[in-house]
């Protein structure tokens, strides 16, 4: 019984980890071609993605433990899907990192503009940032379909 609810539970962050994954890719299209009033306007100043930053970070920590106590309860109970589990848990927690990685050096850049002026290599930190989400969303997606 253990098992399936942390399966369970595990299941439902990685889709709720994977959905705001997939609407960062939606929306890449577009917001590469926006201007710097609209995207520095929406993204930095705008606080359009104000609660995705606390919420997101709990919900991929919190999918990264379900999914390693999927991997350990089904080594103990010698169940089907152990490395399938495994390649799901390595791969959500490779999202995190890559977030590290791609995502919070030019939040750190982006922070600075809130008050200050945009620089003139505005769109290299879009596209890092875009580009970085995205590469974020098909690591998610790759975990989610193991």
């Amino acid at each position: 019984m253990l098992l399936k609810a942390t399966r369970f539970v595990a299941l439902m962050l990685a889709a709720l980890m994977l959905g705001m994954g997939l609407a960062h890719l939606m929306q890449l299209p577009s917001r590469m071609a926006w201007d710097q009033y609209l995207w520095v306007g929406s993204t930095v100043q705008g606080g359009l993605y104000a609660s995705s930053g606390t919420l997101g970070a709990v919900i991929s920590i919190a999918t990264v433990i379900a999914l390693a106590l999927v991997v350990y309860f089904v080594r103990e109970h010698d169940r089907p899907g152990f490395r399938l589990a495994l390649v799901a848990t390595i791969l959500f927690g490779l999202a995190i990192a890559l977030w590290w990685v791609l995502i919070y050096p030019v939040n750190v850049e982006l922070a600075k503009w809130v008050n200050g002026p945009v620089p003139a290599d505005w769109t290299s930190y879009r596209a890092r940032w875009e580009w970085g989400h995205a590469a974020i969303s098909l690591v998610e997606l790759a975990g989610f379909g193991a």
